[in-house]
Order: structure tokens, then C-alpha cells, then sequence
């Protein structure tokens, strides 16, 4: 039993109330082992809360539940009585409770009792269910609910003192020495790497009054990198639980910048806060008193990071915006003048640089990583320390600097060398960073700073490596704290980074923007091409026209830049797949004016991203020898996008989304080095030329909303193939030779392939989509394990900042998933499923012998009725096998995921659509199963059960299992039948194998 609490608390935990709860059967320790640990846990000055603190008036039953729930953490201490008292039943059930909801830390203490008695409720704990089962005979629930409880917090890991081994007074240290661990674990655990943050984050509570009703409004100010942003994100995870709805709005200033980026911001706000993804305000003020009513409503913590003017203040949190009572905002900025409108004074908290010993602390621990500091390097620390003056982003950076210095010298030369620069200009303090890099490194951290700021990991890599550098350099950038990869996979890189690394490009000719290696600002890049400045020296433009003056481009205006290598001419207003389209026609009308025509570009480049271009050809004179990517969505482009004499030899990847005047695809026959084409959206297409199955490195084929194709010729080994609103797609060809022929290229066989509301394909379409399939799966689940596990990378098409994530086909998240994936229009499982069944489960009888060395796991497919697919969508399957004895284990398939999570996919139709999927599951692994292989042995059934996951459940109207061998690919390949009939002779083969002498060996 337990209750109340005494002592004060010296590790702080905001919504924890008390650090060790006790739970103990007072008349077998109340007077020996509980209270001297007690005693105990006090010297530590621990709040401890235990039976015999209670107020005079207090409810029982309700302070314990409350004192359990506002603990750390439990410690159940179980004696022979414990069992016998149906309160210390209730409070242990109760405590698990909280470690299940909550990960509050449980230790159990087994005092004058074996942990198997409490396990298995033997000895005294038998006699005590024997009294209880008496008692509570009409609540048989309760008792199993009490003995289930028993045996989880016995199978915990905690200390054992039946056998009373040693002196009490050791084993109550060594218990309260485990208590302190797991408390300090729990109250550092999401503090790892950051120093002094604790005690600025307590001010900030005390600032936020979390026990007011009122609205409140906090400032944290400071200068760039000096850790506003850290310290508002540790107080936003720490208190996002006490709020009804919660929203951290990044990089306020950045995402402002562009036409209605604020407004978008705003909207971003409201479907978080109201987890509505519909909510789109296109005018100055909110307008819907509905939405007002419920914001008034509704607490929340909004944290608003980075805010740089008084406009995104109003729009944000302004007088248009009335939160509900307890709701706190947290705004993070450098220039302290914008708090005082929204802001009063003794709200402001101003972040200042650490003191001597957290920098030296926080500089030890990434120039020495984990190495102890000797008194020389603690001596050099602290004079690289009196020169940071303590600011985190510089001690953290110059700290990867010095880690490359191995001797004393090493350090001196590095700390002389920092010297040199005033110690005011923490820019200058970053920019020895960029000084030590080699020549690739620099020209990456450029890259990155000029444009790639944002980008996904996976594009940033693919435009480095155009540009001629190795993307090793990423790496390096990341361990000398140059730049970060969050938690999306995209770049990150610090204000003060990637504003120095665009005066170190502006530095390169101050006066004049056509003697840089890189153009980005709009104005520079009209300054450029209207007096026609370039120079050889520009290698990148790429640049927003949202605000750019309409400018007439004829004759050659880059001619002289001859090394450029990438042009990037882009909108941020165009997200032309969510506007109607004459709005589209309006914004494509206001960018460059290309009525004269364009008679070349540089033959240099290497990479060409241009939004909305509005002639049907590239200029005749251009010579696309060395174009390896050619991106041109939106735009006015026809299939005689270039001529044949034109050389596009080197071109991997080509885009064409949403080409609207697009009916055939541009001569790509000569391409023999073509990876990706993308033609999304472009709905007058009627035809794929038949020469594509030639093109052998081909992988990627993304023709979604093609309304107008018709017919799909053979193609060559594709890793993806998206065709969803292909509604006019009737003929889809065979790939079997293809893919046979390719048998040997395992790797290239795992893939997904999707032709959701392809509503006209005839039964001849679907059978070839589902004999490929069973031809890749086969290829698959035949391939080394290690091929099975591809690294994430290899599999990823499409991540680009270039692509509308609508048009993208896989994911990094969802590939490691599955390994073969189609979805097709049609409302018949597969004939090649030999178990087949309708509704959402099938149990099967396997034949003898079906686990043996070539069995290698099995197809699953389902088909779902007319529905609404949601990106979201995920299917689950459980099978159960059992044996002739009655035994059965129960064992879970990976989650499947048939379409790309991430890309906000919403479809609706009339129509069934059939699912096949195939993954790497081993029965013999898996952290669900504890039975030996050999149990297989024995199985003659299995029940096999499917359920749709996700925003939008449907059901499943039919589903089918098949079962695979090695022994069958060869039959498979020349499109022999492997359905029931086959299975049956394939079994009595296996038969006559074991009467001869055949040892099958069981996985």
C-alpha cells in the first residue's frame, strides 16, 4: 500500500509531481524494509510519496491514483501479504498502466518472496487468489486482470531480495543508486548535446505561468545561433501534452519570403491546431466566425521561430486571432523591437552566450568527442573559449575544426590561426570552417548555401554530382557542423552559414553579378541577361521569377556564359497542379517573353529545370550533348522538342509533367543512358513508342494521369511504373521477355507498379500486369537475402523539390518495406493465387512437405471494392497455423504499404482494385515468434487475415494466398500454370522425393 508524500524534490520534471511512488503491504515492511527505504530515498532528497503522509480528509483511492500518476517513477515492493490485499492489487494494475500510457519506470523489489511465486501466484500468493477467487467469484474479470498484472511486473527487470543476501542497508544503497540512474536518465534523455539548458528552460516556464487561465506570450531574443531556437523546442516537447492543440511554425522568415508565403504559413497554422488539412484562407483576414468560435475554443502552444517582421506577427497572432483560455505562444527572434507590440517587457527573455565552463564543456565535446581533455588541451580550449565568447553554433563548429588536431602543435597552428579574425564577427569565426575545407567540400558548402538549402538529401546529391563534385563532401560538411539533415532528409544549413556562403559568392566580384560562379537573386540574374554581363565564370543560375519584371529573351543572352552547367528558372507561385488552368495560363504569361525566340543556350549544361517554357523546341542551335537532366514541366513543348540532329546521348532523366500540348513522346531512341522520365499529367498523350523496351537502363516510368494513352507496349525491366488515372489506358503489353531475359539482373526485379482507376484496361491488360508480377516476385524471393534488404537509396525515385510530391512514385520509408507491389484496376484475385476466398480471410490446408529448402515465403493479395484510396492507406495480414495437435502460433506480415505515404494521393472510384504484394518475411525470424522452426513441421493449416489501415478504412471484399517454391520459376518463366492443379503434383513430386531417400531440410 502507499499515499502520500514528504521531502523536496531536487530533479525537476514539469508535468511529474513526484519522483518515486511506494507501493508496499504495510503490515509485512511498513516498519523494516519500505521505511528505510524511504529514509533513504529522502537523504537523496527525493520526493517520495508513501502511505503515511496523507492530509487529514483525503479520499484514499483518489490520491493514490493521482500520486501514481504524477510519479516518475513506481517502485512495487512485493512481500508474502502482498497478494492479499486487493488495494496493492489495484495500485500495481494501475502503475502498469502508467508504464504502458506514459513510460513511467517501474522496479519491482521481491522482499521474503521468490519472483516465480509472484510470476506464477505459488506459495502465499496461491493461498491469497485461493481467499480472493472465493470472494470475487462473480467478478472472475478482476481476478484475471490482478494475476495478469502479477506476471508482467515479475517478468520486469528489478532486484531480487528473496534470499536476503547481504546487509539491508547494501541492498537499500544499491536499490536507490538504481532509482537515481533511471531518474536521471529520464529527466536527461531528450538533453543529450546541450548544455545550461535546463536552467533556461525552467525560466522560460516561469515566464509562460502555466497556471494562469490567461493567454500568454513569451519572447526569447537573441542573436543568430545563439540557441533561441533549441531552447524553444525543448519547452514545446515538454509541455506539447498539456495542450489541446499544438504547432511549431519553423523558419518563419524564410518561409514568408514569396507571394502569399505568410498567408500559406497561416493556413499551415489552422490545419495543425484544427488537424484539418482542408483549411485554405486566400484573404487578409480569417473571415469564417465558425473558425474563429473554435480557435476561441481551443488551447494551444504555438511556438513561432525566427520572426523578422511585425506583419507575420499580426497575421499569426494578431487581434484576427483569439486563442482559448491557457493558451501559451512562444515567438523566437533576433530583432527585439517586434516583441513590443505583442509582448510585454518582463515577457522577454534574452538568450545570452554560455558561461566559461558549459563553452568549454560543449567545445570538449565535439573537438574531443568522447577523449577526456588533458591540462594542455583544456588550457587551448579555454583560449579558443575567450575568443567565442560562448555561443553555441561557433563553439560547436570551430569544435569539429579543432578535432582534426592530433598533436600540441596541431592546436597551437589551428588556435593562431583563429587569431586572425576579429572576435565580434562570429561570421568570420564560421567562415575558418569554410576555410579548411578542401576544394570539393567548399564548392558543395556553396552549392548548398546558393540554392540547395532545403533540398532532400537525395537531390542535393544527384545536382552535386552533375556539377562535376563528389557528394562525399556532404559528409564532411555534416561532421564539421556545416550543415544537418533533418528529420525529413533534407538539408539544413544555419543562417549565419548560408548567409556567409553567399558573401563569399557575392565577394567574387562585388560590382558586377556576371563575374560569379553563382546567380540566385532574381534581380542579379536580370541585371545579367538584360545587359548581357555573363561570363565564363558563371557555372549555376537558379532563380524565382515570382517577382521578376517580364524581360524579352531573344537571340543568345547566355552565350558567353559557356561553363554554365545548371539553369534552374522556377516560380514559387506555380503549383500548377492545384490551380485551375487559366490561372496557370496567367502566371505562365508573365514570365520570360520568348515571342522572338531563342537561338541558344550554353552547351554546357548539364542540368535544365525550366518552369512554364513557352516554346514547343529547344533553340536549333543548342547542342544537348552534355544534358543529363531535362526538366520542363509545366510548359508549351511537343514532340519535336529537339531535332534529330541534335545529340541527347548523356540525358538519365527527362520530365515533362503537365506538358498540356505534349501528344507524343520526343524521340528518345537515341537516350540509351534514359533512368527516369516523368510525363505526369500530360493529358493528350495517346501513344508510348515501342522502342522503349530497348532502353535497357530505363527504371522509372511515371505516366499518372495520362488520360489520354491507350495502349502500353512491351517495356524493359522498370524498377517503377506509375499509370494511376490512366482512365483511356486499355492494352497493356507483356514484359515477359524482358524481364526474362534480364533474369540474371536480380536487383533490378524489386519494384512497385501502380495502375489505380485505369477503369478501361481489358481482361487481357490485367492478366500481363499480373504474370509480370508473379515473374518479378519469383525473381525476388529467389535473389540473395542481401539484395532483398536494399539500402534505402537505392530504390528512391523522384525525391526532388522539383516534383510535385503528387507525381513522385516511391518513398525511401515505404521502399524498405516491400520488395514487389502492384495495384490494378479489376475485382479478381490473380489466377496463379491457388487459395483464393472471399471477404477478408482465408484458411487454407497446406500440403505435406510445404516447408522445406525452397519454400520462400508468400504472395498476398486482396481486392478492395469502389472506395476512396488515401495516401495513407495501409494493409495489415495475420496468419495463425496450426497444427493436427491443436497447437497454433500466430505470426504478422510487415505492413504493407501500397502507395507513396507522404505524397497526399486521394483518389476516388467506382471501381474494385486488386493489390498483390510480395516481402522478405522469414517465418524462423522476427521478434513475434519464440518457437523453434521445427513447429512447422507439424503444420497442416494456416488462417490467413487481412484489414485495411488508414484515414479512410475500406473493406476487403476478397483476398488469396500463394504459396512459393524455387522449384516452380522455371515453369513460371515460360508462362506455365502454377495454380491448384500444379501445387497438388508439385506435392506428390515431394512425396516421391522422401519415399527414395530425399532429405528436404526444413529453413
Amino acid at each position: 500500500m502507499a499515499s502520500s508524500s514528504s521531502s523536496a524534490a531536487a530533479i525537476s520534471s514539469p508535468p511529474r509531481k513526484y519522483d518515486v511512488f511506494l507501493s508496499f503491504r504495510g503490515e509485512d515492511t511498513r516498519n523494516t524494509f519500505t521505511s528505510h527505504l524511504h529514509a533513504a530515498l529522502l537523504r537523496k532528497k527525493l520526493h517520495t510519496y508513501i502511505d503515511d503522509k496523507l492530509e487529514r480528509g483525503d479520499e484514499i483511492r483518489p490520491a493514490l491514483l493521482e500520486a501514481i500518476e504524477k510519479s516518475k517513477l513506481s517502485v512495487i515492493i512485493f512481500s508474502k501479504n502482498y497478494a492479499s490485499s486487493t488495494w496493492c492489487l489495484d495500485e500495481l494494475v494501475h502503475i502498469l498502466g502508467c508504464k504502458e500510457r506514459d513510460g513511467q519506470f517501474v522496479i519491482p523489489v521481491f522482499y521474503d518472496i521468490s519472483p516465480q511465486d509472484v510470476r506464477k501466484q505459488q506459495g502465499s500468493y496461491a493461498d491469497a487468489f485461493a481467499k480472493l477467487e472465493e470472494r470475487f467469484k462473480d467478478c472472475m474479470d478482476k481476478l484475471l486482470e490482478w494475476r495478469d498484472a502479477l506476471e508482467k511486473a515479475a517478468n520486469l527487470s528489478g532486484y531480487d531480495y528473496s534470499n536476503k543476501a547481504g546487509t539491508e542497508a547494501d541492498s537499500i544503497e544499491k536499490l536507490v543508486q538504481v532509482i537515481l540512474n533511471k531518474l536521471d536518465c529520464k529527466c536527461s534523455s531528450n538533453l543529450k548535446g546541450l548544455v545550461e539548458i535546463e536552467t533556461k528552460v525552467e525560466q522560460i516556464e516561469s515566464l509562460l505561468c502555466l497556471d494562469s487561465s490567461d493567454v500568454c506570450i513569451v519572447g526569447i531574443w537573441g542573436m543568430g545561433g545563439i540557441g533561441k531556437t533549441t531552447l524553444a523546442d525543448v519547452v514545446y516537447h515538454r509541455l506539447s501534452d498539456k495542450f489541446g492543440a499544438c504547432c511549431f511554425l519553423k523558419n518563419v522568415r524564410e518561409n514568408s519570403e514569396g507571394k502569399d508565403g505568410i498567408y500559406n504559413l497561416r493556413d499551415k497554422l489552422l490545419r495543425e491546431i484544427f488537424d484539418d488539412e482542408n483549411i485554405n484562407i486566400n484573404t487578409p483576414s480569417i473571415g469564417s466566425e465558425l473558425l474563429k468560435e473554435r480557435l476561441r475554443r481551443t488551447k494551444v502552444l504555438i511556438v513561432l521561430d525566427d520572426v523578422n517582421d511585425s506583419r507575420q506577427l499580426e497575421l499569426l497572432v494578431g487581434d484576427d486571432l483569439e486563442f482559448g483560455v491557457g493558451s501559451r505562444i512562444i515567438i523566437t527572434t533576433r530583432d527585439r523591437s517586434l516583441l513590443n507590440e505583442k509582448v510585454v517587457d518582463d515577457k522577454i527573455y534574452e538568450v545570452k552566450g554560455l558561461k566559461h565552463d558549459g563553452a568549454l564543456q560543449l567545445f570538449h565535446l565535439h573537438a574531443l568527442k568522447n577523449k577526456s581533455p588533458t591540462t594542455v588541451y583544456t588550457e587551448f580550449s579555454r583560449k579558443v573559449i575567450d575568443y567565442i565568447q560562448g555561443i553555441p553554433l561557433a563553439l560547436k563548429t570551430l569544435g569539429a575544426l579543432f578535432r582534426r588536431c592530433d598533436t600540441e602543435e596541431d592546436w597551437d597552428e589551428e588556435l593562431n590561426r583563429l587569431k586572425k579574425f576579429p572576435s565580434e564577427k562570429v561570421q568570420n569565426v564560421l567562415r575558418l570552417s569554410y576555410d579548411g575545407l578542401e576544394e570539393n567540400e567548399k564548392e558543395c558548402f556553396l552549392d548548398i548555401a546558393c540554392f540547395l538549402k532545403g533540398a532532400d538529401v537525395y537531390y542535393a546529391k544527384r545536382i552535386l554530382d552533375l556539377r562535376g563534385f563528389f557528394v562525399t563532401g556532404i559528409q564532411i560538411l555534416i561532421d564539421k557542423s556545416l550543415i544537418s539533415i533533418s528529420e525529413t532528409n533534407c538539408l539544413e544549413m544555419h543562417d549565419l552559414l548560408h548567409e556567409m556562403g553567399r558573401t563569399i559568392v557575392r565577394e567574387q566580384c562585388k560590382d558586377e553579378p556576371g563575374k560569379r560562379s553563382r546567380l540566385w537573386a532574381a534581380d542579379d540574374v536580370y541585371h545579367v541577361l538584360e545587359n548581357d554581363t555573363g561570363t565564363p565564370t558563371v557555372q549555376c543560375i537558379s532563380f524565382d521569377t515570382s517577382n521578376f519584371t517580364r524581360l524579352e529573351l531573344c537571340g543568345s543572352p547566355s552565350k558567353k556564359m559557356s561553363n554554365l552547367r545548371l539553369l534552374i528558372i522556377h516560380d514559387s507561385r506555380l503549383r500548377l497542379y492545384d490551380l485551375p488552368r487559366w490561372i496557370q495560363l496567367v502566371y505562365n504569361a508573365g514570365l520570360f517573353d520568348l515571342s522572338q525566340g531563342l537561338q541558344s543556350l550554353p552547351n554546357s549544361l548539364r542540368y535544365l529545370y525550366w518552369q512554364g517554357y513557352r516554346l514547343k523546341s529547344l533553340p536549333s542551335n543548342f547542342s544537348p550533348q552534355n544534358l543529363v537532366e531535362l526538366r520542363m514541366p509545366e510548359s508549351f513543348v511537343g514532340a519535336e522538342l529537339w531535332s534529330k540532329n541534335q545529340n541527347l546521348g548523356n540525358l538519365k532523366v527527362i520530365e515533362l509533367s503537365f506538358c498540356e500540348h505534349l501528344t507524343e513522346v520526343p524521340d528518345l531512341s537515341r537516350s540509351k543512358k534514359i533512368e527516369h522520365i516523368v510525363l505526369f499529367g500530360c493529358e493528350r498523350l495517346v501513344r508510348i513508342p515501342s522502342y522503349f523496351k530497348d532502353l535497357d537502363k530505363l527504371r522509372w516510368l511515371n505516366l499518372g494521369e495520362c488520360s489520354s494513352l491507350e495502349f502500353l507496349p512491351e517495356l524493359p525491366v522498370l524498377c517503377c511504373l506509375e499509370a494511376r488515372g490512366c482512365t483511356s489506358l486499355k492494352t497493356v503489353s507483356s514484359s515477359r521477355n524482358s524481364l526474362t531475359q534480364a533474369w540474371d539482373k536480380y536487383e533490378l526485379f524489386r519494384g512497385r507498379f501502380n495502375f489505380v482507376d485505369c477503369r478501361n484496361l481489358d481482361e487481357n491488360a490485367r492478366t500481363n500486369i499480373m504474370a509480370d508480377t508473379q515473374l518479378r516476385i519469383m525473381r525476388v524471393a529467389t535473389g540473395p537475402l542481401k539484395t532483398r534488404q536494399h539500402r534505402e537509396e537505392e530504390i528512391v525515385m523522384e525525391r526532388t523539390s522539383s516534383i510535385p510530391t503528387c507525381c513522385r512514385t516511391l518513398s525511401s520509408t515505404d521502399s524498405a518495406r516491400i520488395l514487389v507491389s502492384t495495384v490494378c484496376a479489376g475485382n479478381e484475385i490473380p489466377n496463379w493465387f491457388c487459395h483464393q476466398n472471399e471477404g477478408s480471410s482465408i484458411t487454407i490446408k497446406l500440403p505435406r512437405n510445404w516447408y522445406c529448402t525452397d519454400f520462400l515465403g508468400f504472395a498476398l493479395s486482396v481486392v478492395l471494392p469502389h472506395c476512396s484510396f488515401q495516401g495513407d492507406l495501409m494493409l495489415a495480414c495475420s496468419c495463425n497455423f496450426k497444427t493436427n495437435s491443436g497447437e497454433s502460433h500466430e505470426t504478422i506480415h510487415p505492413i504493407h504499404y501500397p502507395f507513396n505515404e507522404k505524397e497526399g494521393m486521394f483518389a476516388y472510384t467506382e471501381f474494385g482494385h486488386i493489390f498483390v504484394w510480395y516481402s522478405a518475411f522469414a517465418l524462423g525470424e522476427g521478434a513475434n515468434l519464440n518457437r523453434s522452426n521445427s513447429f512447422y513441421q507439424h503444420v497442416t493449416g494456416a488462417c490467413f487475415e487481412f484489414n485495411t489501415v488508414g484515414f479512410r478504412q475500406s473493406e476487403v471484399k476478397k483476398c488469396g494466398i500463394s504459396l512459393l517454391y524455387a522449384e516452380d520459376v522455371e515453369t513460371i518463366k515460360s508462362g506455365g500454370n502454377t495454380g491448384l492443379a500444379s501445387i497438388v503434383a508439385i506435392d506428390r513430386r515431394r512425396a516421391l522425393r522422401n519415399r527414395s531417400g530425399y532429405e528436404w531440410c526444413l529453413i
